[in-house]
């Protein structure tokens, strides 16, 4: 079996999942500058924008994600804040007493010692569901997007996040469930030949994410007649100079091409299409620098220019031959290496899994538009937030290929099965009506 480093790691975030999780977030959870926003009168809120989000986060990674439960968590926040405060107080009175007797004594009354707590900690909170409802929809979309970038490992490097100095990202697209709210209709309704469906709205998501690591690096969410390629074209603007992505047949465009080549990106995908190119030099067999003409059916802005790739032949484990094109034309790197390097875009396959399955991003569960990209954006955060956990204690760590990480990991999951009207079942069933008269 051969090193699969994705599979161990998501055993990781499931057994992170299954410990001390809530402890540990709440010790990675960031400093945000915008924590605050809501103006001075906000300090007084017993549901602040700091806890508010705080209990976002940690409701997802619960299996029980309904509000009911997303309260207690916050009872539980704010009880542990409450005995903190407390305790800093008293700690501070303490200190105040003994400074006090160190001193001569004045005339008058003795100095009174009294315990104030803020008015947003005396007040215990209520275990109604609808004041956090409107605390989560109070905290700023800004703050959420602040929250997914600094989850972010910064500087990353170790012998899995680059491949000869080039910093390794991987993209691909999936699409996830929504709500059946009319709001949500307007701009996730599903339809078949112009006409609306009967099921469930559907959004699609496209992420990036980084190899050695496994974080989200950027993402986007939008209706599902948008096509990937429209959405990756404009995340293209944040990946960052000198990276290498590793996408699939799809984003062999021409227009992705040439966008991450004018900012100095680097791409590898394979060629499942035929397209017509001009043979430059041959650097070895199977190995040649060709030169790619701009389609006749092109955007209008986009410049007619003709630019160099490399064609590198490829077989499968299985002996079938396969093309793969890259932008990277150094003949120092030898074309094996670009195969070996392609056959870990299966990363990006075992994230998206990891985030629809293990963080239960599959189904999103808020009933406005706004709420489900907030909800969404912190659930990513929260994913990377435990993928930076996880990183700080094995980011050096060799996986024993003798170990089987798949057998681990499928007894970790349980399989769940969904209609297309997006009901969760335990079992298949077809949904037919039985007829007849039951047997004996």
């Amino acid at each position: 079996m051969k090193l699969n480093r994705s599979l161990a790691i998501s055993t990781s975030i499931q057994e992170c999942k299954m410990g001390d999780i809530i402890g540990l977030l709440e010790k990675e959870f960031p400093l945000l500058a915008g924590q605050e926003s809501e103006g001075l009168k906000s300090r007084n809120r017993i549901f602040t924008v700091r806890n508010t989000l705080l209990t976002m986060v940690l409701t997802s990674v619960q299996q029980d994600k309904t509000l009911k439960n997303s309260v207690d968590l916050y009872y539980m926040i704010h009880q542990q804040h409450k005995q903190q405060a407390t305790e800093a107080l008293e700690e501070q009175l303490n200190q105040e007493k003994v400074l006090d007797q160190s001193l001569d004594k004045k005339a008058g009354r003795p100095k009174k010692y009294t315990l104030q707590l803020p008015k947003s900690l005396e007040k215990d909170i209520s275990l109604n569901t609808a004041a956090y409802s409107k605390a989560r929809e109070r905290v700023p979309m800004a703050l959420a997007e602040e929250l997914f970038s600094n989850s972010r490992i910064s500087e990353v490097n170790n012998s899995y996040s680059h491949w000869y100095g080039y910093r390794v990202l991987i993209g691909d697209g999936t699409y996830v469930q929504m709500q059946d709210t009319e709001r949500i209709r307007e701009e996730y309704e599903v339809k078949y030949h112009g006409q609306s469906n009967e099921g469930y709205p559907q959004g699609l998501l496209e992420s990036i994410s980084e190899r050695g690591t496994g974080q989200v690096v950027s993402f986007k969410l939008s209706n599902r007649h948008v096509s990937e390629l429209a959405l990756f074209y404009e995340m293209i603007d944040e990946v960052p100079i000198g990276s290498v992505l590793l996408l699939d047949d799809l984003y062999n465009c021409y227009e992705i091409i040439a966008k991450c080549k004018r900012k100095g990106i680097e791409m590898l995908m394979p060629a499942k299409r035929e397209r017509s190119y001009e043979l430059i030099e041959v650097l070895s067999e199977g190995d040649e620098i060709i030169r790619i003409k701009p389609p006749k059916k092109r955007s209008e802005w986009l410049e007619p220019n003709t630019f160099l790739l490399r064609r590198i032949v490829c077989k499968s484990p299985e002996g079938k031959e396969y093309v793969l094109h890259t932008t990277i034309l150094d003949a120092k790197i030898d074309k094996h290496e670009f195969q070996l390097l392609y056959l870990t875009r299966w990363d990006i396959e075992i994230s998206i899994r990891e985030i629809k399955t293990i963080m239960d991003v599959n189904i999103l569960r808020s009933k406005t538009p706004e709420m489900a990209l907030k909800e969404l954006t912190v659930s990513l955060a929260t994913y990377n937030l435990i993928r930076k956990i996880i990183y700080a204690s094995i980011k050096d760590l060799p996986f024993s290929p003798k170990e089987d990480f798949i057998q681990k990991f499928y007894t970790l999951n349980k399989d769940f099965l969904i209609d297309k009207k997006g009901r969760v079942y335990n079992r298949w069933s077809t949904g037919r009506r039985r007829t007849g008269t039951p047997a004996p």
